[in-house]
């Protein structure tokens, strides 16, 4: 055994390991038998030879007694060859038959430490969201069905200094949903190395330093470029009515809305404001009509407005003799109540969003079964985006890389994040057809 250890610190492994071959087949069940086997071992695993290390702890385990401390030596080399091909399982049924007290301490605390799997948690980050309860309902949900399944834990904070006792590894936020906690968990968040993903919809370029916020909701300004190249390249529009109301997202939308149709090549022939509360129509209708007299019927009327507004602006459009004038709108617009409140008023009605439960493709139909399979009923749009938000947190950390480097199929039509943190993304677009919201692309 001298002779094979000296050859080891030689160098001359293949020399050694001929001594302890000849030694084991001299007499196999000798304790300078199982020493010899464990010095092989250790040797093969140094060399990479993981395979032959096992079969010779293997034969020690099956030969040595139980109250021998090279029993447990052997135990405690094969579950660490095991957790280095992959099999944490292996490296458990090993590591469970090892006596600490029999090993040297500071390898088996070692080994205990590596085997320990460490808490993960994806945090929502929710804030102080009283009477916003089915809006933190939505986003749960579409995250716990992203970690259906796995060791990853989800917990729900309101203040980012609820953080700091959370025992583990935190491999993300989702939040916050509110703009006024955003400083406080981007502070947090950089501190710590975390990312940050928000499904809500907040304006561009919201950064902490070098750390942007990502987002999977569509951004307004993505929203209004693609429906309007969308409006002329494919749908061949080139003539837009606008009617928006007069808020700050109806004048950001409308005006993004002309800059972009224009650019494309089309042209907003005419363009009015309504107060947000207006739900008799007839003034800004009465316009369109004159303009139809004087002009021709515009292809489109664009309104950037909710689904309610639609609902009672639709029937005054044909009570107007206005017939044949296509409606568009934004995703404010999806709602089931679109269709069964206006009726065959908003029939080929047409708007984008992230997400429809009759998708055709399967990322998303998969995540509609698996979210009705949970709960009973269809996903929002919003837990769609909360899914693909924890989805790319769960990839990132898999990958260990930027967002930013990250590439997926989401659910939303995501495939990854730009450099200012925004969705990559061709949205669904939708319209009204046979009483039911289908999408056409």
């Amino acid at each position: 055994m001298q002779q094979a250890q000296e050859l080891e610190h030689q160098g001359k492994a293949q020399d050694a390991l001929l001594i302890y071959r000849r030694i084991i087949r001299a007499a196999p069940s000798s304790p300078l038998a199982l020493n010899a086997r464990i010095q092989a071992a250790s040797l093969y695993e140094r060399r990479g030879y993981l395979d032959e290390a096992k079969g010779l702890l293997a034969e020690t385990v099956r030969m040595a007694n139980p109250r021998m401390p090279i029993y447990h030596k052997a135990h405690l080399m094969l579950a660490r060859i095991w957790l280095q091909q992959g099999d944490r399982k292996m490296a458990l049924s090993h590591m469970n038959k090892v006596n600490p007290s029999m090993v040297p301490a500071e390898e088996y605390q070692k080994m205990k430490s590596l085997l320990t799997p460490v808490r993960q948690y994806v945090v929502l980050a929710t804030g102080k969201t009283q009477g916003l309860e089915e809006l933190v309902s939505q986003i749960k949900r579409g995250m716990e069905v992203a970690l259906k399944g796995l060791e990853v834990q989800l917990v729900e904070v309101e203040y980012p200094d609820e953080m700091e006792g959370i025992k583990g590894s935190i491999i993300g936020v989702v939040g916050p949903l509110l703009p006024k906690d955003l400083p406080r968990v981007f502070s947090w968040a950089q501190e710590k190395g975390v990312p940050v993903i928000t499904p809500l919809m907040v304006r561009p370029g919201i950064t902490l330093g070098n750390s942007p916020l990502y987002r999977t909701a569509m951004p307004l300004d993505q929203e209004v470029t693609y429906t309007a190249s969308f409006l002329v390249s494919k749908l061949n529009v080139h003539e837009m009515a606008i009617f928006f109301p007069d808020t700050p997202y109806g004048r950001v939308v409308s005006d993004l809305m002309e800059k972009d149709f224009t650019k494309e090549g089309g042209k907003v022939v005419l363009k009015r404001s309504y107060p947000p509360t207006l739900r008799d129509f007839t003034s800004v209708v009465q316009e369109l009509k004159g303009w139809k007299v004087n002009h021709g019927l515009p292809q489109v009327l664009y309104v950037p407005d909710s689904w309610r507004k639609v609902v009672l602006l639709a029937p005054q459009l044909v009570f107007h003799d206005l017939r044949g004038i296509t409606l568009v709108g934004t995703a404010l617009w999806d709602s089931p109540r679109l269709v069964s409140e206006g009726k065959g008023y908003v029939e080929y009605a047409f708007f984008p969003d992230t997400f429809v439960s009759n998708s055709p493709y399967l990322p998303p139909l998969e995540f509609l079964y698996s979210f009705r399979m949970t709960y009973g009923f269809d996903p929002s749009p919003l837990a769609a985006q909360a899914y693909d938000a924890t989805k790319a947190l769960l990839i990132r950390e898999r990958m260990g890389c930027s967002l930013k480097d990250i590439k997926f199929i989401g659910v939303t039509g995501m495939v990854g994040f730009d450099a200012h943190g925004d969705p990559l993304r061709v949205p669904a677009f939708l319209m009204v057809e046979g009483g039911k919201i289908e999408q056409i692309n």
